[in-house]
């Protein structure tokens, strides 16, 4: 086997490879939405705690609705119901959509609600410090809520593919990345084994399990590449058998066997043994369709049309 046809094109787009990374890993794992209902106002209530209650559930806005509910809270703290105001009220907070506003809303929500009430708002308050970039603050976070909520797979998510997309940016710190690399193998076993949380109904974790599954597979494989080729090569074909249409995906696992492939062509021109050049026949046949597979997906897609032209030729 000639050294002349070793392909060199892969080595060209080893830039082109992690810009169209990113475009696979851009959206944040957010937590999940759940579906908020408002506090029941039960019969035996007092007249004065269902008009704070109506207040609350009457009040424009998020930040209405918390003053609200601390408004409720200085007189029925003690009642039955501020749990489910509690829950109401977080789940307004996680859906603003401007992050500055929800960070500062869900630390308050900590001094307007007892304790006991904190875990409701977590998720959002790691959600909005990852947002914001503000890392060590997430990280130190969702230990405290996931030594006490271990299973809360959308957590999980959230560090891993935050730590996927920071690693993809080369901006990765090293705490951040041992986080997110124990945060997907915890949340892949979870959803692996069909562990549904608590707070989802069937249907609901039936549509994220299917929604997220693939993309934990392929951060996880991007959390992996530099440490564990192998472990992330087989977590990426995991994504791609779900999704088999993703091109970050498609173009990484054909860089994977173009690797593979010129490190066995080099080897052959060493030793120039028949095994070694039947295997790297076998690594250029795989590296072929793994392109060919990357250059269909892309077709007619303007945001991969100069890498899609790049491995056509």
């Amino acid at each position: 086997m000639d050294s002349k046809f070793v392909p060199k094109l892969w080595v060209s787009l080893v830039c082109l490879f992690m810009m169209i990374g990113l475009i696979g890993l851009t959206a944040i794992a957010a937590p999940l939405r759940l579906q908020d209902k408002k506090p029941e106002q039960k019969p035996q209530m007092s007249k004065d705690e269902a008009t704070a209650i109506d207040k609350v559930n009457k009040a424009s806005g998020a930040e209405a609705k918390l003053k609200a509910a601390a408004d409720y809270n200085k007189k029925f703290s003690k009642s039955s119901t501020r749990p489910k105001l509690a829950d109401y009220v977080a789940t307004q907070i996680g859906q603003v959509q401007d992050n500055n506003q929800k960070l500062k809303l869900s630390q308050e929500f900590t001094s307007v609600f007892p304790p006991e009430d904190a875990d409701l708002i977590k998720p959002f308050l790691i959600e909005a410090y990852f947002t914001a970039n503000k890392f060590d603050e997430a990280l130190n976070e969702s230990a405290k809520y996931l030594e006490k909520n271990p299973e809360d797979v959308p957590t999980l998510i959230q560090i891993a593919w935050t730590g996927a997309t920071q690693m993809q940016k080369q901006a990765a710190s090293p705490k951040l990345t041992q986080a997110a690399i124990q945060a997907s193998a915890k949340a892949v076993e979870l959803m692996e084994s069909d562990k549904k949380p608590a707070r989802m109904d069937d249907k609901t974790w039936s549509d994220y399990r299917n929604s997220w599954l693939w993309r934990l597979y392929q951060a996880r494989g991007v959390l992996l590449i530099s440490s564990d080729k192998a472990a992330a090569k087989e977590s990426l074909e995991k994504a791609i058998g779900i999704e088999p249409a993703e091109p970050t995906i498609l173009f990484t696992l054909g860089n994977f066997a173009s690797n593979e492939y010129q490190s066995l062509a080099e080897q052959y021109q060493k030793e120039k043994k028949q095994e070694l050049y039947d295997k790297a026949l076998e690594k250029m046949d795989e590296a072929i369709d793994w392109m060919a597979r990357f250059v269909a997906a892309t077709n007619g897609n303007a945001q991969f049309k100069d890498v899609n032209q790049q491995v056509m030729e």
